[in-house]
């Protein structure tokens, strides 16, 4: 990790991020992580609440046999630190940088009480944490087959309606790899899902290409 002193990248980058926040003169910097460069662990939570203007991060959790148990995968804007600055205990998930990242960085412990005083920045938590509990609710349904979890995921939860890539959605609908394929494959040649670009797919009419 790297800290980045561009006050014009800072600025447009706060073009983003800043309307989430009613306190003026927050100590807001860039950080800049390689990819697969971990960002957090149960025993290294975040000193600092990052907001993600560029890339993708990947949460988890490690099984005791090593394996990883992914809870999401996220690409574009995310709000990282949440938890810790909550709670002061230590985080149970991993937090890795699935690809190079630009984030805005705000120290925690010296902005704390300026950040459970905003008003702003308190109901944009509160959203995030109502999208959390939807997702879960609608996508934790054990009778739903990997085809409804999709189509569920891409019309109620994703913004862009769109799967970028297997590995987003075998992370958000924890399921296998080969299971996915074959629920994308299905879906496409019924035509609700439709071939968009190199491995991402979109709600809409049916695609002559195959997944």
């Amino acid at each position: 990790m790297e800290y980045i002193k561009d006050e014009r990248l800072l600025e447009k980058a706060l073009e983003s991020w800043g309307g989430h926040f009613e306190t003026e003169g927050l100590g807001f910097r860039l950080a800049r992580y390689e990819r697969g460069e971990l960002l957090s662990s149960p025993v290294r939570p975040l000193r600092e609440l990052l907001f993600v203007v560029e890339g993708e991060v990947l949460v988890y959790l490690l099984r005791e046999d090593g394996r990883k148990v992914f809870i999401s995968r996220g690409l574009g804007p995310a709000a990282l630190g949440t938890m810790e600055l909550v709670r002061r205990d230590l985080p149970a998930l991993f937090t890795e940088a699935a690809s190079d990242l630009l984030c805005v960085a705000l120290p925690i412990e010296e902005n704390r009480a300026a950040l459970m005083g905003d008003r702003v920045f308190l109901r944009y938590m509160l959203e995030r944490l109502t999208d959390m509990v939807l997702s879960h609710t609608m996508l934790g349904q054990p009778q739903q087959t990997v085809e409804e979890k999709l189509m569920i995921f891409l019309r109620y939860v994703q913004p862009d309606h769109t799967l970028h890539g297997m590995s987003e959605g075998i992370a958000q609908l924890h399921c296998s790899r080969r299971q996915l394929q074959r629920a994308v494959k299905g879906l496409c040649e019924q035509g609700t899902l439709r071939k968009t670009g190199r491995g991402t797919y979109g709600i809409g009419e049916i695609s002559s290409q195959s997944p």
